[in-house]
């Protein structure tokens, strides 16, 4: 269940490159993936809620790896040294990224999927969006170090 024993959640591996789980870490560690009001949560915890904010978002925007541009698709699928995590997300988002899943048509390397193609695909988004602010505002993490 999710922190409000609201949603029930079911546990996903997902393959993910370690420069993206090096970047969650740090950005947990900034505190710019926040936790919660009122208390501390595990590493995965947290990490699992921004995926859940992630994929509620990009089910709002209808996004599915066929309007992921070929390039930036080749680009992340010629990463090859990928790392396993597990995300906790709702059923309902599994059932949305099985059927995201089941519609793609790309090759994959055996030990890949789709969903973690798509998960890939949205933290390089917002990978890239951090670094868009952070060149917008070079001072902006002066005062965490």
């Amino acid at each position: 269940m999710d922190l409000f024993s609201k949603v029930p959640l079911v546990e996903i591996p997902v393959m993910i490159t370690r420069e993206e789980k090096a970047w969650l870490e740090m950005m947990m560690k900034k505190g710019k993936i926040a936790v919660p009001p009122g208390g501390s949560l595990p590493e995965g915890s947290v990490i699992s809620i921004f995926m859940r904010t992630m994929l509620w978002n990009s089910e709002e925007m209808r996004q599915s790896l066929d309007t992921v541009p070929q390039e930036a698709l080749n680009a992340l699928l010629e990463k090859k040294e990928l790392i396993e995590i597990c995300i906790q997300i709702s059923s309902d988002q599994k059932a949305w990224l099985d059927t995201v899943s089941d519609s793609s048509k790309i090759l994959l390397s055996p030990n890949d999927s789709t969903v973690s193609l798509f998960i890939r695909v949205l933290l390089e988004n917002a990978i890239e969006q951090q670094r868009a602010l952070e060149r917008a505002d070079p001072w902006a993490d002066d005062d965490e170090e």
